[in-house]
């Protein structure tokens, strides 16, 4: 395919009019003028091209229980609301929730996500059928505090998913995840950090989500959940830090000094009265920020578009400087910072070479024709609905339209 004439979002997230985007076996093949030998063409008048977005952190099986637990504080949130209704869940649910949680990802331009969960066999299959990319980490529990990882069941699972996966680098891959420093014992997350080095996988973990959370982990442990992780050698690998909220100056000194990254969830922390991560200091440690939607229970819907624009918004309202967290930042916080903390360097930027993971967003509606730069209006205008969606060059969403998902078996619940 060829894009003629559209306006883009180039490798340093600002504007370009008028250029052709050439794609070929997958990849950005072609950026400049007018060529020929690409087979479709499409016409990009009216329409802006962007990278396409990358949740860092979801949980996609949730879409099942949007809406659960409206109201409630994260701890009875998860131990009254939750946990009863996840205890139901069959095999079919989660494939069902992710396949659902896919198309709505496609609906909004996102063909990425690093999706933390249960049940990967079913997972695999939904992901596999969408045909997006994904870094699965299946949750790890672990309350005895004489508990072998390597002896539970979902020691096996794991080893059984890498089997399955071969060398764990296509487009679905398999991440580790420790659920979170109050869910498991330090002999245990020792342990998942000690197989995450041996298979070479990143380390997915929620962390500092809550004020309660934190100072509870300082209480046991002595140190704050980052410092915990630390210990337990967890940042020796690819780590993918959920939320963040309450981390200290230390925390991210952490995080930056390792490389490790931040993945924010705006909405959800704003719902579930969390709090508001402080993004500026953040960005200004160094700390690699990225974005994600965690599950829909929590957000209600998979939008990345709205979790750019608060994260813009908090910044500049909460230190009040408008100069703060320009559209750059956060657009890349969106796509190319979440693409990376999936290990996935040939994602997210427009450059020819990269993959073309992309969205198209039509900048000729009502609410967004007259503005006057086109990154400006993708973030604080565009309502979040792309009128295409692409991974590796093929097609999975256009104009309403699935090409991977049967869309009306799907909602009526027909997904086995």
């Amino acid at each position: 395919m060829i894009f003629k004439n559209i306006t883009i979002i180039d490798e340093c997230f600002g504007e370009r009019k008028n250029v052709c985007v050439g794609v070929k076996d997958g990849k950005i093949a072609h950026i400049g003028e007018y060529v020929t030998g690409y087979g479709e063409e499409f016409d990009g008048n009216g329409y802006l091209l962007v990278p396409a977005f990358c949740s860092a952190h979801s949980h996609n099986s949730m879409s099942l229980l949007r809406g659960v637990g409206t109201d409630l504080p994260l701890d009875k949130w998860l131990n009254e609301a939750i946990f009863p209704e996840e205890a139901k869940y069959k095999a079919g649910d989660y494939y069902n929730g992710a396949l659902s949680s896919c198309a709505e990802m496609l609906k909004y331009g996102v063909v990425g996500c690093n999706d933390m969960y249960f049940c990967g066999d079913s997972l695999y299959r939904a992901y596999n059928e969408a045909g997006i990319k994904v870094n699965m980490s299946l949750c790890v529990f672990c309350f005895d505090p004489n508990g072998d990882f390597r002896s539970q069941p979902i020691y096996r699972e794991y080893e059984d998913m890498f089997e399955r996966l071969g060398d764990n680098n296509g487009r679905i891959r398999l991440d580790y995840a420790i659920h979170a420093e109050y869910t498991n014992t330090e002999k245990s997350m020792t342990e998942v950090a000690e197989m995450a080095i041996m298979h070479g996988t990143g380390i997915h973990v929620h962390v500092s989500e809550t004020e309660s959370e934190h100072k509870a982990c300082i209480e046991r442990h002595g140190v704050t959940p980052t410092g915990l992780l630390e210990k337990v050698g967890a940042f020796n690998v690819r780590l993918i830090g959920a939320h963040c909220v309450w981390c200290t100056d230390n925390d991210y000194e952490i995080f930056a000094k390792n490389g490790a990254f931040m993945a924010s969830c705006p909405t959800s922390n704003l719902k579930l009265g969390s709090g508001i991560p402080d993004y500026q200091r953040a960005l200004s440690d160094g700390v690699k920020v990225a974005l994600g939607t965690d599950g829909v229970a929590s957000n209600n819907n998979l939008n990345m578009l709205k979790e750019a624009k608060l994260m813009a918004l908090l910044t500049k309202g909460y230190n009040r400087n408008p100069a703060l967290c320009k559209v750059s930042d956060a657009l890349s916080a969106a796509t190319r910072t979440g693409w990376l903390s999936m290990g996935r360097q040939n994602s997210g930027l427009i450059k020819v070479g990269m993959d073309a993971d992309l969205a198209v967003f039509d900048i000729a509606s009502v609410n967004t024709k007259l503005a006057r730069n086109a990154a400006d209006t993708l973030l604080y205008s565009c309502d979040g609905e792309a009128y295409m969606t692409m991974c590796d060059g093929k097609v999975l969403y256009k104009n309403g339209e699935y090409t991977t998902i049967d869309i009306e078996k799907l909602k009526y619940g027909i997904g086995e």
